[in-house]
């Protein structure tokens, strides 16, 4: 039983730190990380999530090394952490429901194996405020913050191509942006990685409707007769 516990805090531990810490990493890399599927993996782990809340709320006495017992109190930090990007990612009212209840079940897990009730209660409500607020924006006001991809062009080479983004933010307005990526994501099984894309206009919404783009070569972009050079 306490070998089926630890698996299950390993378990744990891995899907709540792996996609704040990897894409940090990356981040300090200048690299992105994008999951295939926001929904699935909210799903996902939510069962996860739930089962092992239960399993480990009904052991026995469970006596964790003081560096797993750390690690186990930031449980909920990271499921917030992780409920945010998830739901910024996705916008998704099924990807808010999951992230909730993951967020739950870590704060039952950290109170379990810390025994700190008061402190577990008292941060699980100061940290359940930002998933609040975020679900009440994706609930409530979806169209906000919309973005979508209305042209794709590749370089003469294909070593970049760029992309004309709408983004539509309901009643503030909006914006057409042109991103600039490198052609070299790499596809993993459940990720994608890919050089943080350089953005290189920022115009006014719906401006992409008459906007002339073209490359002028392989590092030139032309943007109504304008040369934006690309940084490698």
């Amino acid at each position: 039983m306490k070998e089926k516990n630890n698996i299950l805090i390993s378990v744990l531990l891995f899907m709540s730190m792996f996609l704040p810490v990897i894409s940090l990493i990356l981040y300090c890399f200048g690299y992105t990380v994008t999951l295939i599927s926001y929904t699935a993996f909210s799903v996902v782990s939510a069962l996860i999530f739930v089962v092992s809340a239960y399993v480990i709320s009904k052991a026995g006495k469970l006596n964790p090394n003081k560096t797993l017992r750390i690690l186990i109190s930031l449980l909920p930090l990271f499921s917030l952490i992780n409920a945010l990007i998830y739901i910024y990612k996705s916008k998704s009212v099924a990807v808010v429901i999951c992230m909730i209840i993951c967020f739950i079940c870590s704060a039952v897990v950290a109170e379990r194996i810390c025994n700190h009730k008061i402190a577990s209660v008292l941060t699980s409500m100061v940290l359940s405020l930002p998933i609040l607020i975020v679900s009440f924006a994706v609930v409530f006001l979806g169209n906000i913050g919309v973005n979508t991809i209305v042209d794709r062009i590749y370089s003469p080479e294909k070593t970049y191509y760029a992309e004309i983004v709408d983004s539509d933010q309901g009643a503030l307005g909006g914006d057409t942006v042109v991103y600039v990526y490198k052609n070299n994501k790499l596809d993993l099984f459940f990720m994608t990685v890919n050089k943080t894309p350089q953005r290189v206009y920022l115009g006014d919404w719906r401006e992409y409707e008459t906007m002339q783009i073209t490359w002028k070569n392989e590092n030139c972009l032309l943007i109504d007769s304008e040369e934006y050079t690309i940084n490698n």
